[in-house]
């Protein structure tokens, strides 16, 4: 017995065998799969027809059973039969006049600006999409399940339907994984590895089985998948400076798929709409058909530096936090329920246009912030940006610096997740340097209560930028840590030298600019927190849209612009957040760090004058980049945008520079201890942030 299926109001009971389906679903992803490598393979125009012809056959008799299906009567057989007859031959007429022109290539014709076999990729792909679409929507029907007849007519309900379930899911998987194995020996390892996991992502797909537990599970399962992939695409850049355009613009196109797809299984969980969802799997196949055809592996193509093409990287940063941020906020549904998104107390776009537009802005923000700011966010992020700082950890030289990249990892883990999600969620605010970790705004209200908890962070903060130096924060703390010292990101420091804004920011002098923001962003923090103040005690009544100002300012600059600037990195640089002065509570550690006790200093001036190539000065990743002068000079480095992160400790080719805190003070007075002589020859190192080249590599210069 089958269920009913309904479409404009015609129904029918059908249902075929379960296992006559599945083994006709498997040998039509054999037969694609096989149509997919030899277009693959095509060279010559009548190969190209032949292949085009199948595929349209193809697409041609599963429109037929889809049509048959919703209305099955001897007439409308007659009229399917007729019209596949006359589409045959029709279409067989190009391999007619195909084997007119012999062996003549695809590529030796042009149509416009673009080859003839380009636009028989184009249209191998097109037509492989229509067949597995049309193929899924005629399992679906055969199968007796019911699709959705939709508020206006079925037939794009259904559609949308069949996309997302099973018969489509997991056909798609099979086919995808048999032309992966078919194709074994010709993709590049890269592109093999990352479509071997579309496999995988594309098999966990939440919309396929009618089933709460496999909703949840194939989320959690794809999203760990996803993590992987990104950590791995961050690892190949990393070691991969240079990439051909195929490969570049796979990755692009990838991540914008996933992005696709993180925002439509969102868009499911909260609203029950499959069309976002259903709409990234075919963009999924598009790149992914496109990647299998195209490929040709690495031989002769002309490689690019991904370090010298910022809107690329702009696009990659873009589509990964894309994907990053729809994929928190669906474990987030799952953590916290759909009412974690719907209870946000949302303004009113109404009035005049002003007012709606600074209404739609603080939608937009309390949303935004609302998913930035989540334990599961925050998590998942962590893991990611995490691991790269754990294989950063490999390439640093000094114990030093490999202590404080593990630490910046715990750091995160315990500082910005445990302790204030899982530990204190409710009596943050009253924690010194728990709560307030970024200094006024981050627990929320500014109140009497609070306010010996707020002071006491700023006194613990200082004290420790003192000894320390602001490393403490911007390197250790703070989340900017995790998120700008990884493999992939850290090599990114170049940006702060080749783009028009990072270059304001270069050397130690504070530019105009960074005083202009850094007053603007004081003047604000200062202000917001007074009126917070004076509300909690009751002489004022000032709000934002019904929130405090303190708290949301707070929202704004650390977790919505903050993520802004982050993806803006090729055009600002990385650690913008401090050489912009756009974080406060960065400034003001800065500030008392150039007061303090730390500072980088050299063993020898003499080898820093000699030197021949500065790496110290190239690999800072807030761009100070008068180290060298600054050596040669006083014998240290002294700077309030120094935060201590080391990689030019790492890079120095002699092992001159060294980290001068409480520490070695202390051991000067009580043992009159003086840092060793250097050696004065060059000594091969881990040469890990070239501007461009493939990837970390030992050099004995």
């Amino acid at each position: 017995m089958g269920a009913r299926v309904e479409w404009s109001g015609v129904s029918l009971r059908m249902a075929l065998p379960v296992g006559i389906l599945w083994g006709g679903a498997a040998s039509m992803a054999a037969v694609t799969a096989w149509l997919i490598k030899r277009a693959s393979k095509v060279v010559t125009l009548y190969d190209g027809a032949v292949v085009l012809f199948l595929l349209i056959m193809m697409v041609s008799m599963f429109v037929s059973v889809v049509d048959y299906i919703y209305a099955p009567s001897i007439t409308t057989l007659f009229v399917l039969f007729a019209a596949n007859m006359v589409s045959m031959s029709i279409f067989l007429i190009p391999i007619v006049a195909s084997l007119m022109y012999g062996g003549k290539k695809l590529d030796d014709v042009g149509i416009g600006g673009l080859t003839l076999l380009g636009a028989f990729q184009l249209a191998a792909v097109a037509l492989v999409i229509a067949a597995e679409v049309f193929m899924g929507w005629a399992f679906t029907l055969a199968s007796g399940a019911v699709l959705p007849a939709g508020s206006g007519g079925g037939a794009y309900a259904a559609l949308v339907g069949s996309i997302s379930s099973y018969w489509f899911v997991f056909t798609m998987a099979g086919e995808m994984a048999i032309t992966l194995y078919l194709l074994r020996d010709r993709l590049q390892k890269a592109v093999w590895t990352v479509v071997g996991a579309q496999v995988f992502i594309m098999l966990f797909s939440p919309t396929a089985i009618d089933s709460s537990v496999w909703a949840r599970y194939s989320t959690y399962l794809g999203s760990v998948a996803m993590i992987v992939l990104f950590i791995y695409i961050f690892e190949f850049l990393f070691m991969n400076r240079s990439l051909d355009r195929g490969t570049s613009d796979y990755l692009v196109r990838i991540l914008l798929a996933y992005g696709i797809m993180m925002a439509g299984i969102f868009s499911w969980l909260l609203f029950g709409n499959e069309e976002v969802f259903a709409l990234s799997l075919l963009v999924e196949m598009a790149v992914y058909f496109s990647a299998i055809i195209r490929d040709k592996g690495s031989g002769g193509m002309q490689l690019e530096s991904w370090q010298s093409r910022p809107l690329w990287v702009f696009a990659v940063l873009s589509f990964l936090f894309v994907a990053e941020f729809f994929m928190g906020a669906a474990i987030d549904v799952y953590a916290y329920g759909t009412a974690y998104f719907t209870s946000i107390p949302l303004v009113p776009i109404a009035g005049s246009i002003q007012g709606a537009v600074a209404a739609a802005g603080y939608d937009f923000i309390r949303y935004f912030s609302a998913v930035t700011a989540s334990a599961w966010y925050l998590i998942m992020m962590g893991i990611e940006m995490g691991a790269l700082v754990l294989f950063k950890i490999r390439y640093a030289r000094e114990l030093e610096t490999k202590v404080r990249l593990g630490m910046v990892i715990g750091a995160y883990a315990i500082y910005a997740v445990f302790l204030p999600y899982f530990v204190f969620p409710t009596t943050v605010q009253y924690i010194p340097w728990v709560g307030w970790s970024m200094g006024i705004g981050t627990a929320g209200a500014l109140a009497p209560a609070v306010a010996l908890a707020l002071l006491g962070t700023y006194f613990v903060s200082g004290l420790l930028s003192f000894f320390f130096g602001s490393r403490n924060v911007c390197s250790v703390f703070c989340t900017a840590a995790l998120m700008y010292q990884g493999t992939a990101i850290d090599a990114m420091s170049s940006f702060n030298r080749t783009s028009k804004l990072g270059r304001r920011f270069l050397t130690s002098r504070l530019s105009a600019t960074y005083k202009w923001v850094v007053s603007l962003v004081w003047f604000s923090l200062v202000a917001a927190a007074a009126l917070s103040y004076l509300n909690s005690i009751g002489l004022v009544d000032v709000t934002l849209f019904g929130t405090d100002t303190s708290f949301f300012l707070y929202s704004f600059y650390f977790s919505f612009l903050w993520y802004i600037v982050w993806i803006l990195i090729p055009f600002v640089g990385t650690y913008a957040c401090a050489t912009t002065g756009l974080c406060g509570w960065g400034s003001f550690n800065h500030l008392i760090s150039r007061f303090g006790l730390f500072r980088l200093k050299v063993k020898d001036s003499d080898t820093c004058v000699t030197c021949p190539t500065k790496d110290c000065a190239k690999v800072c990743p807030v761009g100070i980049t008068d180290q060298p002068g600054s050596f040669i000079g006083t014998g240290q480095l002294k700077s309030m945008k120094c935060i201590g992160v080391g990689d030019c400790v790492t890079a120095c080719p002699y092992q001159n520079i060294y980290f001068y805190d409480i520490r070695a003070w202390l051991r000067e007075r009580l043992h009159g201890a003086k840092p060793p002589a250097t050696r004065g020859t060059m000594l091969p190192v881990l040469r890990i942030w070239h501007v461009s080249g493939a990837g970390p590599h030992t050099e004995d210069e």
